[in-house]
């Protein structure tokens, strides 16, 4: 009798598991269905597989070249009046057996040649970043700009080239979108913040991804 219920109990224990797991995957679909409709709405192109191509053409951000198990799906692109974009889910993972942690962001992808701005990385900073910089790791601040100096750790190899792209009006623009995970060379950015998006948020996203390229626009017209 005892094995019994030792039995039932594993029973009932897989039967957990596994209606967790349809339950994700239904989840999943029902994402992926709505993000399609998003596309569809937009008059955008829709794949709900990884992009391959545009995969290999990020490869030049720091990103893409981050921890392991790395995939991209739910791939939203188009050509727009101002520049080639780009939606999609992105997660990889770092760490292994208990250590191991899954990233998933929703990024947004920006390509335009009128966006002639120097290669840099930008995230949040946070506490740990204070030892960085104390023994030497490269964080570029503005003295004239204490709160993007605190908000977010700026890099590049080209520093002088970054300290003039960044002029005032452009550190006032970050400034106010604290959280954010940013990278940029010539000709393209990405950008991510707040994790993966729900379906209903990506229009505000969207939006957001054209503001930065709105405010390098203005900031390039000053030069």
């Amino acid at each position: 009798m005892e094995t019994f219920y030792v039995v039932l109990a594993v029973l009932a224990v897989i039967g957990v598991v596994v209606g967790i797991i349809l339950f994700a995957r239904h989840l999943e679909q029902k994402r992926t269905e709505a993000l399609g409709e998003f596309a569809g709405g937009l008059g955008l192109d829709f794949s709900p597989a990884q992009d391959e191509p545009l995969l290999t053409e990020l490869q030049i951000f720091k990103l893409f070249n981050s921890g392991h198990s790395r995939q991209m799906k739910n791939v939203i692109k188009g050509v727009t009046d101002i520049a080639t974009i780009a939606i999609f889910d992105y997660q990889y993972s770092t760490g292994s057996g208990k250590n191991r942690q899954t990233h998933s962001n929703t990024i947004v992808a920006m390509k335009s040649d009128d966006l002639t701005i120097p290669t840099f990385t930008m995230r949040p900073e946070n506490l740990f970043d204070w030892f960085g910089s104390a023994i030497g790791l490269q964080d570029i601040d503005f003295d004239e700009h204490p709160e993007f100096s605190k908000s977010f750790v700026l890099k590049g190899e080209n520093e002088e080239a970054i300290r003039k792209f960044f002029d005032i009006p452009l550190l006032d623009f970050f400034a106010e979108k604290k959280g954010i995970t940013f990278e940029g060379a010539p000709g393209t950015f990405i950008y991510m913040h707040g994790g993966r998006k729900k379906p209903e948020e990506l229009s505000n996203y969207l939006k957001e991804g054209y503001s930065v390229y709105a405010a390098f626009v203005e900031r390039l017209s000053r030069s």
